[in-house]
């Protein structure tokens, strides 16, 4: 019986199908009570209504036919609320048992909510000078018997045990000054130094989440890095990336920025560098083709796909931002498709004396065959193009968009052209050092549509500085 720590308290495991939260499913469950009355325990089946993996029924033991004859959640979901309602929720990693039981319970829209205690807290806390917190090593580690590991109930037994040896080798106030770590640190993850917080600062910037062995597992930005980073480890329980980045971080860094406008620009490019394991979206894609118009014998407009870095300085129009040649060439044979225009003008087709396949196929209107005249065509090309059209760059040259944070006065200038940066200046002394190492220009879409948004919305925070049209 438990003398020290907070009760009621239910230690809690469950086995699931997998490790994600948004999808995988509980197929066991096991409750350890502890009142006032004393010790319970209840445990039960639940059938996930999926199949479960082989590696998971190996490691378990618990088969699909075993799980096809227990009960689903919602057939024992009065009885588990009724066993955690009111009690300190206690588990080995708890946010990973919490994260599967509240979802279960939000499908049944019930909004169940619960204070939290980690028994894998409690171990790096208490016994800081061991190697390994898991509940395998806690078992080893303090000789407690288990009859069968990664079973639900066997293993919220062993938490139970664990924390009544704590007890018996720590003494009431060590017991009680890990508890009080705990809750003045109860958004963050196990296996993390809390301590790291109070060095991230509440203003713009990128953030870095480091896990084992400095391995880059992600990349942000906000107007406040530390209240976006805690909002991190709060949120672990509504998706499986979220969990997945709790659990794995080690470390966090973090630059500062002016302004929000320079945080997104620095996320797009440290991203695309740096390639962390969980930033999906704006890794894709380094490099991006696009599509300019060029004028063809007899006055025909012939659609060319170029690469970004060829994109032309005179204010040319431009048609689009696509990850690959392919993509773009898929998106003209579709823009034919739609408004009637000819393969072989498009490029989707080589030219030759025979009219285009689309021709044939009575979808082009016959400039390859000589029943359309060029205008008309180039009419056509034009209306379907226009929805691509990226916004002419609206300045003769370069100019230096200008953000500054008025809460600490930094500023950061970034040097602009053709929607292109070329560098980014502390001050307008730092202008010639960047613009004299010839930056290339390569657009790229994220940062085309954040300086878009910019420029035309014109930010408060935010000042133009033309620079000479010739740079």
């Amino acid at each position: 019986m438990l003398k020290y720590f907070p009760i009621p308290c239910a230690i809690v495991d469950i086995e699931t199908t997998g490790g994600n939260v948004t999808y995988d499913r509980i197929i066991e469950i096991g409750i350890v009570e502890v009142t006032e009355q004393g010790v319970t325990q209840w445990s039960t089946l639940i059938n996930p209504r999926t199949t479960i993996p082989e590696g998971i029924q190996r490691l378990t033991g618990i088969t699909n036919e075993m799980a096809a004859a227990a009960p689903y959640f919602e057939q024992v979901a009065k009885e588990i609320i009724l066993r955690l309602q009111g009690k300190l929720f206690v588990a080995h990693n708890v946010r990973f048992d919490y994260g599967f039981i509240r979802n279960e319970f939000a499908r049944l829209a019930y909004p169940y909510k619960s204070k939290l205690l980690c028994t894998v807290r409690l171990s790096r806390f208490l016994y800081a000078d061991c190697e390994g917190h898991s509940l395998e090593k806690l078992i080893i580690r303090h000789n407690i018997r288990v009859s069968h590991r990664h079973r639900a109930l066997d293993d919220a037994i062993a938490a139970y045990k664990f924390m009544e040896i704590a007890e018996q080798e720590k003494g009431e106030a060590n017991i009680k000054a890990a508890i009080q770590h705990q809750y003045r640190k109860e958004s963050m993850p196990a296996g993390f130094d809390a301590s790291i917080m109070d060095g991230l600062p509440n203003s713009p910037g990128i953030y870095y989440f480091w896990g084992e062995n400095q391995e880059l597992l992600y990349i942000g930005k906000s107007i406040s890095i530390r209240k976006r980073v805690l909002s991190h480890f709060t949120a672990d329980h509504k998706s499986a990336k979220e969990m997945k980045i709790c659990q794995q971080t080690r470390n966090v860094t973090f630059e500062k920025t002016a302004g929000e406008l320079s945080a997104l620009i620095l996320e797009s490019k440290k991203v695309k560098a740096l390639q962390p394991l969980y930033n999906r979206k704006l890794r894709r894609v380094s490099s991006f083709h696009t599509i300019q118009l060029e004028e063809g014998s007899g006055g025909i407009l012939t659609p060319q796909i170029v690469p970004v870095s060829q994109m032309p300085t005179n204010g040319k129009k431009i048609y689009g931002l696509f990850p690959s040649k392919i993509k773009a060439k898929q998106t003209l044979q579709t823009l034919c498709d739609e408004h009637h225009l000819c393969y072989q003008v498009c490029g989707i087709e080589n030219i030759s004396n025979r009219a285009c396949t689309s021709h044939q196929l009575k979808r082009c209107q016959g400039y390859c065959a000589g029943k359309q005249h060029a205008l008309q065509h180039n009419v056509k090309l034009l209306e379907g193009l226009a929805l691509l059209a990226l916004k002419t760059w609206p300045y003769k040259g370069t100019v230096a968009l200008v953000e500054k944070n008025q809460s600490d006065g930094m500023e950061q200038h970034l040097l602009i052209n053709n929607w292109c940066i070329l560098g980014v200046a502390e001050t307008a002394a730092d202008y010639e050092a960047i613009l004299a190492d010839n930056p290339s220009l390569e657009i790229d879409k994220d940062i085309y549509r954040y300086l878009v948004t910019a420029i035309f919305k014109k930010r408060q925070s935010l000042a133009l500085v033309p620079l000479l049209s010739g740079t």
